[in-house]
């Protein structure tokens, strides 16, 4: 383990955090709102804790693997280390854990709460909490590598550790610019989104907040009422496209942007049909039920039922409609793709789309061989085969991500007495969603916790946004050996 390349890494990107807690800084400064000072001290803490750690000379040998993975695993813990003082130092969330909670809802994109007031936040903690999430949502250390060439050392293995998905795609040469292009895609999206939501009606602040907590698929608001709180279709309307356009490859959306504005781009990609076909049925199933089962005004709900499967979707986590007085089998439907998500190389969590599909193209195959025990079938995507060692990869994944679900419930249940609650609270937070069912449902938060069941879901957090495995070597004995 190269230990001083790793500490010079993490003060380097304590450092990119610096500059970022200056907008805020700056911001409250200029309203003169008396969380500046707070912010002040934590900028002050980050830069001096990133410059020292940054002076440490690096290690001669390039990083490892297992070098690239404690770095972007300690990094993020650090972000929400970080990322918390400014709440705990304001006084904005008096208490640690939950302070912390809130820092690392916000930077992996889960947007899970604990503020039962947020109109009564000031404007830049408001800003910071959505900066968190806009940061986290392509990626922390994916940012780093972008303008820190010094990250170029186990580059891939970084970026393969931090990006979502089976495989982390390299669109370019160099990971270097792979991460510049990523990050250039993200920024017009939402540049584009805060225009659009400006014109709708919202305040530049507004737009600029849910900007960047839409396309990092975060969920984070700033009224009480979420997105419903607007009372504006418009707005509805064009967040679900925003939605569902984040929860997409942005390797898509970089070939369609600089490749020739080629639609084939996005209608030759399987794991994006299966992605729209998934929405398609949700959005139908679900609206039929609730017309059958409980009526209803017709565009109301076809309305509240898009925005719903779009934001639990992608893993975003807005609300316009309390989906738990909903018929049983929408619940059941959302709960389904809280733990798919969106597509690999998006900003959504969850398993990924992608995963889901080959697994059911696996399993069709497999149960066409028992058929016809003499036939030679290969699961393909994008017209190439898919090797066994890839497939028997996501089982084991989705094995694992089961196997820590279950752990996770186990452990919650200590303190939360209610099992609907336990179990929807762990599937939101491991799959980055935020609101989940019982009393963290769409119209609660998760104030009401105990500290242990707050740093159980944090952890899961992390985990779920690093896709486990990347957390889960750390508590490998052969990691730390030489």
């Amino acid at each position: 383990m190269q230990y001083a390349s790793i500490l010079k890494m993490l003060g380097l990107i304590t450092g990119v955090l610096a500059i970022f807690l200056l907008i805020p800084t700056v911001y409250a400064f200029v309203l003169g709102t008396s969380d500046f000072n707070g912010f002040l001290y934590s900028f002050i803490i980050a830069a001096v804790t990133g410059a020292l750690l940054a002076m440490i000379p690096k290690s001669k040998h390039s990083l490892k693997y297992r070098d690239s993975y404690a770095l972007v695993s300690f990094g993020w813990l650090s972000a929400g280390l970080f990322g918390c003082l400014p709440y705990f130092m304001s006084n904005a969330i008096p208490s640690f854990t939950d302070a912390y909670f809130e820092s690392i809802s916000g930077f992996t994109t889960t947007g899970a709460s604990i503020v039962s007031n947020i109109e009564g936040l000031h404007p830049a903690t408001l800003l910071w909490r959505s900066l968190t999430q806009w940061l986290g949502g392509m990626g922390i250390i994916v940012f780093a590598l972008a303008i820190i060439p010094y990250l170029n050392i186990g580059g891939m293995g970084i970026f393969q550790a931090e990006v979502p998905g089976p495989t982390a795609e390299k669109l370019t040469p160099r990971i270097q610019d792979t991460a510049k292009v990523l990050w250039m895609v993200y920024l017009i999206f939402t540049v584009a989104l805060i225009l659009l939501l400006w014109a709708g009606g919202m305040t530049f602040f507004d737009a600029v907040c849910h900007s960047f907590t839409t396309m990092s698929t975060g969920g984070f608001s700033t009224k009480n009422n979420s997105v419903s709180g607007f009372n504006s279709p418009y707005i509805e309307w064009v967040l679900v496209i925003f939605m569902v356009i984040a929860g997409i490859n942005f390797a898509l959306h970089y070939r369609f942007l600089f490749k020739g504005l080629k639609f084939k781009t996005y209608t030759q990609d399987s794991e994006l049909g299966f992605y729209f076909l998934i929405i398609i049925f949700c959005v139908t199933s679900v609206s039929v039920t609730i017309f059958i089962q409980q009526g209803g005004e017709f565009f109301k709900t076809i309305r509240d039922v898009c925005f719903s499967v779009a934001s639990i979707l992608t893993t975003t986590g807005f609300g316009t409609a309390d989906y738990e007085l909903w018929p049983i089998y929408g619940q059941f439907i959302l709960m389904f793709i809280m733990l798919m998500g969106g597509c690999a190389g998006s900003t959504a969590g969850g398993i990924k789309s992608v995963r889901l599909m080959l697994v059911l193209k696996y399993m069709y195959t497999e149960v066409l061989k028992l058929l016809h025990p003499n036939l030679i079938r290969t699961v393909k995507m994008r017209h190439a085969v898919v090797d066994r060692y890839v497939l028997a990869n996501i089982l084991g994944f989705i094995f694992i991500y089961t196997g820590v679900m279950v752990v996770s419930i186990l452990l919650v249940s200590f303190e939360v007495k209610d099992m609907v609650t336990a179990i929807g609270s762990v599937i939101a937070s491991l799959s980055n969603i935020g609101p989940g069912f019982g009393t963290v449902g769409p119209t609660e938060n998760y104030a009401h916790l105990g500290n242990f069941t707050k740093w159980i879901l944090s952890l899961d957090m992390v985990m779920g946004r690093l896709e486990i495995l990347t957390i889960l070597i750390l508590f490998l004995p052969g990691t730390w050996r030489k």
